[in-house]
């Protein structure tokens, strides 16, 4: 079997979940569709993440915003990278994100397709950082694309559950990750902690604003807030009382989440995020924006809390620092949900199924 997985932008969770859907499935071909949009390093280096089983073709007029002239570029570039596979029997199209979404189905429709599943990894219409009516032409764009035909599958139960609303075929496989033989005990972590791009969908403006709030109240418990990655809204940022490391490799993130006891996200939007599920990996309590995706990885009291507002996160924030010594069990708890149900042999499993049953049950 061939997968062609279409992807616009290049280094993301996406790239995570479809490194993790070709590395667990190694007798398919992998073929990746990408675009060159990436925040942090360039293509070369994003492939070497990749297993060796995986071939790339570069997709160079693809673009996240909306433009009539380079979205039809687009297409027509995407028509004829898919086109020698038209024929090709065991091969299934997978479309990774709104705008490879989109453009990838109206392809396929053209060119007679039907093998084909899109999975939107938070759709573009759920971003707060554009207009109500921008919202509401991504959602038509949305409603429209599923009339192209196609599957949908979500990256999580929860997106899943909002596509249900718009498109009729829905599904969903949960990411993955690969889960940790051994957790550092909690007498090592000291570390308040995010890891991602300083932008706009991850907020660091609330994450500064809880964490000058709590400065006082972390350091007095011997704690101290930490923000893993870089980014455009860096300046956001109150380096007073945030340590912002710049980029790191994938060992030294993890070695830092393994110093980390809480991990805060004050992502305003989100499809299933990685991020959350290293953390939660290397056994850090959450304290979670509450919106989809963020939802399905906290079990309030259990292994974190999820919040609305800075205010009422600094709350939760301060009584998780107050009442630290229940700190270890959230973390083994966050550590067991991965073993349950967020690992990436699941994940594995669950793609093998869906490209299956769209080969009509061939493999």
């Amino acid at each position: 079997m061939i997968v062609l997985h279409v992807l616009e932008p290049f280094a993301s969770g996406i790239t995570s979940a479809v490194g993790a859907i070709s590395g667990e499935l190694k007798d398919f071909d992998h073929i990746v569709i990408h675009g060159s949009r990436n925040w942090t390093e360039d293509a070369e280096n994003v492939k070497k993440r990749f297993p060796r089983n995986v071939k790339f073709i570069e997709w160079k007029y693809a673009g996240r915003e909306i433009s009539l002239v380079d979205d039809f570029k687009a297409l027509k570039e995407l028509i004829l990278i898919l086109k020698p596979f038209k024929k090709t029997g065991d091969r299934v199209v997978h479309l990774h994100s709104s705008k490879a979404g989109f453009l990838g189905r109206l392809a396929c429709r053209l060119l007679n397709i039907k093998e084909v599943i899109y999975t939107p990894h938070c759709g573009a219409f759920l971003r707060t950082d554009i207009s109500p009516s921008k919202r509401k032409l991504y959602r038509f764009f949305e409603k429209l694309g599923g009339c192209f035909g196609g599957r949908l599958v979500g990256c999580g139960k929860s997106e899943a559950d909002i596509y249900k609303k718009i498109v009729k075929k829905t599904a969903f496989v949960s990411n993955g990750v690969a889960p940790k033989e051994k957790r550092e005990p909690e007498e090592t972590r000291n570390l308040i902690s995010f890891t991602g791009i300083a932008s706009l969908q991850k907020d660091p403006e609330m994450w500064s604003e809880i964490a000058s709030s709590c400065a006082k109240a972390a350091g007095e418990c011997g704690f101290s807030f930490c923000w893993i990655g870089d980014g455009p809204l860096a300046d956001k940022i109150d380096r007073k009382c945030v340590n912002l490391t710049g980029w790191k490799s994938a060992c030294e993130v993890e070695k830092l989440l393994e110093k980390t006891a809480i991990y805060i996200s004050t992502s305003a939007w989100e499809g299933l995020p990685y991020g959350v599920l290293e953390a939660m990996n290397c056994g850090c309590a959450l304290l979670l924006r509450n919106v989809p995706g963020n939802r399905e990885l906290v079990i309030p009291g259990e292994n974190g809390r999820l919040f609305d507002t800075a205010k009422e996160a600094c709350v939760y924030l301060k009584a998780m620092l107050k009442n630290k010594e229940t700190l270890p069990g959230m973390g083994k708890k966050s550590g067991q949900i991965i073993d349950n149900g967020f690992t990436v042999e699941k994940m594995g499993e669950g793609y093998r199924k869906i490209y299956t049953e769209t080969l009509g049950g061939k493999y």
